[in-house]
């Protein structure tokens, strides 16, 4: 009876877990987790029948319940597979994929009435449990076939993904391909050992667990961990960066339209030694490794002029990158050379033109968020909606006689907001693309990009803005996830010891992650997000602010619905 019972809790946990990723990840990382959940659904009760059985027809019966399961498992592995290494499959492959699984399952229900899957096939008892003796026939072949095909497609995906230099966090794709090799060995070795029946739920539980686990995390991080500032719709510049060993770290995507040779470069790897590209890239990098401050270095590239400005960006004691900001000149040139006699008086102006070079500045911040933004995962449209969530605070603030903060303080405090998560730029990719649950030590690590952050700033503007900008800046870099009650970090300050500009950033970002739709979560309705920061007003957030959130609360939500309607119209057209 033993048996029995553990077969019957099997079950109930499978399908409590399909429950699990359904109502609460009403949109998983995609729908083959949800094809997977309930086909070892399907698998479980087929194993629990049979230990059941009787008889030989109940055996058969329950043996095809079991094949119904565990037939679609590969293909629906193979499928995420792809989709975390970004192949796009064909319909027309996945239709025969799914087509061959559907026929090794419909050639399992000939059992009992032809030779063709099973020759022969007795009923037996095994540790006090029903099950059966078969005698394979010739199509079961195909079975095998299925099995071992697929381990070999999951190599061949791996391979062909490092070979085409696919952006794809090695740590995931090796843990799917880890889970798949290891729930299909144990099938085969449980096979010839006659012990599928009591191995194969555990294993598959194993697997359930481990993938609920990941979704979790994911969500949990999303809500807790902002994403860094978008590149603003004027932006006509590139970014790049570098590591001092001339390790190409990232750029974004106009540095992909500048430069095509981008396309063949893989992260955290030397440039290709014969490109163009890559050799005014290592000649640039070369004039900054002892320069002081910003380096202009200007040079030609199939036929255009362009202008970098590079700097040297210390993350902290230990280590640095090379940032590039690179404008296409070619407009500017031309008309210069067009104006000959005024050519020195005009690049004297530009070059010392102080809106510029602040324009620079800020827009410099914009490049190294959007660069963490594509390894981070998350849509850079959060940063927007968080600054017009801080404004929108701000402006009932004002209006608030019992405050006595400048104006330049509110405008600085919207200004400013964006930038509160750069410290992640100084963050090791491995740990910041990382999925699934976080070491003590990687999380230890995460959690400095604070820290870190408050420090970038400081470095990259105090020669240029106001002392006031860049405290504000500074504090919010640094300070917003502290929490009203202590228990928020970096420092772990506690009520008003933790900086105003602070506590007003939490609450936007906080808000901002609850109603907005993410990839694995529809967006909270805007009275649950309302309810959830009311009742942590005093725990999480300052409660002197709970007046002015509550005053914002419909001016919010017209924005976001306001957002929505525009998300919606430019999805139809």
């Amino acid at each position: 009876m033993f048996v029995i019972y553990y077969l019957i809790a099997m079950c109930i946990f499978a399908g409590i877990n399909a429950c699990l990723l359904t109502c609460f990840y009403r949109r998983p990382l995609n729908s083959y987790f949800t094809a997977f959940f309930f086909s070892i659904v399907l698998a479980d009760f087929g194993h629990l029948f049979l230990a059941l059985s009787t008889t030989i027809e109940g055996a058969i019966v329950a043996n095809k319940v079991c094949y119904l399961g565990s037939c679609f498992l590969p293909l629906f592995l193979f499928l995420l597979i792809c989709r975390l290494c970004s192949f796009n499959i064909a319909n027309w492959v996945k239709l025969l994929l799914f087509a061959y699984s559907s026929l090794v399952f419909a050639l399992s229900c000939t059992v009992g009435f032809s030779d063709v899957f099973y020759e022969s096939v007795r009923y037996v008892v095994l540790n006090g449990f029903g099950s059966y003796m078969p005698t394979y026939g010739p199509a079961h072949m195909l079975w095998n076939l299925l099995l071992y095909s697929y381990v070999v497609a999951y190599i061949v995906v791996i391979v062909v993904a490092a070979k085409k230099k696919r952006n794809v966090s090695y740590k995931t794709l090796i843990a799917i391909a880890v889970l798949a090799f290891f729930s299909i060995g144990t099938f085969v070795i449980a096979r010839y050992m006659d012990s599928d029946t009591l191995l194969m739920p555990l294993v598959y539980l194993v697997d359930e667990l481990v993938l609920l686990y990941i979704c979790a995390l994911v969500k949990m991080h999303d809500v807790m961990n902002s994403v860094l500032e978008s590149l603003e719709a004027e932006n006509t510049a590139a970014y790049l960066a570098f590591s001092p060993k001339e390790r190409y770290l990232g750029c974004n995507d106009i540095a992909i339209k500048f430069f095509p040779e981008l396309l063949n470069c893989r992260t955290d790897h030397v440039l290709p030694p014969n490109g163009e590209a890559a050799k005014i890239f290592k000649d640039g990098m070369k004039q900054l490794q002892n320069a002081n401050g910003d380096k202009v270095y200007r040079f030609v590239y199939k036929e255009r002029y362009y202008k970098a400005v590079m700097r040297n960006v210390q993350q902290n004691k230990k280590s640095q990158i090379y940032l590039f900001r690179i404008e296409d000149e070619t407009n500017i040139q031309r008309y210069i050379e067009r104006l000959d006699a005024n050519n020195t008086e005009l690049a004297a102006l530009i070059k010392n033109n102080k809106d510029q070079i602040r324009l620079f500045q800020n827009q410099m911040l914009v490049g190294m968020a959007e660069m963490v933004n594509s390894k981070d995962g998350f849509t850079g449209e959060h940063l927007k909606r968080t600054k017009e969530v801080v404004s929108i605070l701000v402006s009932k603030m004002q209006k608030d006689p019992d405050l006595s903060y400048s104006k330049e303080f509110y405008e600085d405090m919207v200004a400013a907001a964006p930038m509160h998560d750069i410290g992640k730029i100084a963050i090791d990719d491995q740990v910041l693309c990382k999925p699934g649950k976080f070491t003590e030590e990687e999380f230890t690590e995460m959690k400095t990009h604070a820290e870190k952050g408050a420090i970038i700033i400081k470095n990259l503007l105090s020669n240029f803005q106001s002392e006031l900008f860049v405290e504000i800046a500074k504090n919010m870099a640094g300070s917003h996830h502290e929490r009203w009650d202590g228990s928020g970090y970096p420092y772990g300050l506690k009520g008003e010891a933790i900086p105003l500009e602070a506590r007003v950033m939490a609450i936007a970002d906080v808000y901002d992650a609850l109603v907005s739709k993410r990839c694995y979560k529809e967006a909270f309705s805007y009275e649950k997000a309302y309810g959830i920061i009311i009742d942590t007003m005093g725990k999480h957030f300052d409660p002197s602010l709970k007046k002015y959130f509550e005053q914002s609360r419909a001016e919010l939500e017209a924005y976001y619905k306001q957002e929505c309607e525009a998300e919606n119209a430019a999805a139809r057209v």
